[in-house]
């Protein structure tokens, strides 16, 4: 689940300013969006491929299963990106494995949500970046796929 995580702090990655402000605000987004295009290609099916997976999953062996499909993902971005910037390499979260995680319905039910969360965002997050030339339409398209609150 900690991968998501990462994914869900994607946007907010590639449009910050960037460390040290050596470079400048377009040139930050173009290197992010080169390397984050590639890994969304990829963890978005994954997520995907996990909730399907959970839908079906209805004990600790079946949930396990499932968990390996988001360790592998996570494993892969620690490896493309890095550690997470801002946060002290020893502050860093070990990777828990699919055998820390503990199948129980509710816990089940909040990785559905995570997932389906992260999905959606994920696929706007990637959807923008493709749309997108500058900083300034990353942040207006991003904005505009943004969930309108439920009245």
């Amino acid at each position: 689940m900690k991968w998501c995580r990462l994914l869900l702090l994607l946007p907010s990655l590639a449009l910050a300013q960037p460390p040290g402000g050596q470079i400048d605000q377009q040139q930050f987004f173009e290197q992010s969006k080169e390397k984050m295009l590639p890994m969304m290609a990829k963890s978005i099916p994954a997520m995907k491929q996990t909730k399907s997976c959970l839908e079906t999953a209805n004990d600790q062996a079946a949930f396990e299963k499932c968990a390996e499909i988001m360790t592998a993902m996570e494993k892969e971005i620690k490896e493309r990106l890095g550690p997470v910037p801002g946060v002290p390499k020893g502050q860093q979260q070990p990777t828990k494995t699919p055998k820390d995680i503990k199948f129980t319905p509710e816990a089940k039910k909040n990785m559905m949500k995570f997932l389906e969360r992260s999905i959606m965002i994920g696929t706007a997050m990637q959807k923008c970046f493709t749309e997108s030339s500058t900083v300034d339409q990353m942040q207006g398209c991003m904005q505009a796929a943004r969930p309108k609150p439920k009245q």
